[in-house]
């Protein structure tokens, strides 16, 4: 392995862990996905540390599974955080599928922002009409769903800067 292929490498995974820590601040965007396949392209060229010594190559494996895992837990977390406080509010689950699909619709066309907005006033509006008018209860149902995805992206942000602190520690200790 030359030096400047494996440094080469170590760029491209280090960008891919900033753009999924930055790319958290977008509603939807799998931050925690793009950096963790930053770091799937960083152990398969180091081939899980297999040429040192033993402990590091059960290390590198053990930390990357780690990672795997806070990786997909991370990645339900907005489903499971949106829908529990709207089904608190008692948001049916076919709004709240709807609400999520004209999220992620609605984000490909005007922005991750323009999609969160055009979710909330989804939900708000359906909710509106759901419970005949009554917009105090239709604003709660929103909120909730709003408060669910700011806590969900606060997590996965903390999540995804720990999986990085793992990942330095293997590129640099191990």
């Amino acid at each position: 392995m030359s030096a400047w292929t494996y440094y080469l490498i170590l760029a491209i995974s280090a960008i891919l862990n900033l753009v999924g820590l930055v790319g958290l601040l977008l509603v939807f965007f799998p931050g925690l996905t793009v950096s963790w396949v930053g770091q799937l392209i960083w152990v398969i060229y180091v081939g899980f540390n297999r040429s040192h010594e033993p402990w590091q190559f059960g290390l590198t494996i053990a930390i990357f599974v780690i990672n795997t895992i806070i990786m997909i837990v991370g990645s339900l977390l907005d489903n499971i955080l949106g829908a529990s406080g709207t089904r608190e509010k008692g948001v049916p689950w076919w709004e709240i599928f709807l609400t999520m699909a004209v999220m992620v619709v609605g984000g490909s066309f005007l922005t991750p922002l323009g999609g969160l907005a055009l979710s909330l006033t989804t939900l708000f509006l359906i909710e509106y009409y759901r419970l005949e008018k009554d917009t105090k209860k239709a604003l709660e149902s929103t909120k909730a769903l709003a408060f669910g995805y700011g806590i969900a992206a606060i997590i996965r942000f903390f999540l995804c800067m720990l999986m990085i602190v793992l990942w330095v520690f293997m590129v640099v200790a191990l």
